[in-house]
């Protein structure tokens, strides 16, 4: 076992999640359930068309959100669920203390980390220091370069539409 120096020193490159699966800022309230359903998370980190980072979003503010009597809420952009001010930030030299103090002043269970030029490299939950203070680090996927890996499912469309959807008049018959 390797031994780390206490948990408030030590950085937040060490403890923050490389590999994340991200929305793009137009897509939909919905998707980002479906993400987050699908892929087992609480966190989507939200880019917008060029890639940059916008905020987060959270299972958390989506249900407390969710309306089942407005369906078409559930369409509208997931931006919308994002806070006005910007979202809380360290950089990945930061110290763990650091990290945890922007999670409570921001007041919510999630830090982003960027690096010197805003962009997204991680993030830390709340989950990821619990998980570090009691010694149950999750494996974390080895240094590839320093670039995180950051992943965006986008819904895909047929390149034509089949003969039977097109009709616009039934069938003769």
């Amino acid at each position: 076992m390797t031994a780390h120096p206490p948990l408030e020193q030590r950085r937040a490159a060490e403890l923050m999640t490389r590999d994340l699966l991200t929305i793009a800022a137009s897509e939909s309230v919905l998707m980002a359930w479906e993400l987050m359903c699908k892929a087992g998370v609480h966190h989507l980190p939200v880019t917008d068309d060029e890639g940059g980072f916008v905020g987060v979003v959270d299972a958390q503010t989506i249900t407390a959100t969710w309306s089942a009597a407005a369906p078409q809420e559930a369409r509208r952009p997931v931006t919308s669920l994002l806070p006005s001010r910007p979202p809380p930030a360290v950089g990945p030299s930061s110290t763990v203390r650091e990290a945890a103090r922007a999670m409570l002043e921001s007041g919510g269970d999630h830090v982003a980390v960027t690096d010197e030029h805003g962009v997204l490299v991680g993030l830390i939950t709340a989950r990821d220091l619990i998980g570090a203070l009691a010694g149950a680090e999750r494996d974390k996927a080895p240094r590839s370069g320093g670039m995180p890996s950051l992943y965006r499912i986008e819904p895909v469309l047929p390149r034509t539409i089949p003969a039977h959807a097109a009709r616009t008049e039934p069938p003769p018959g």
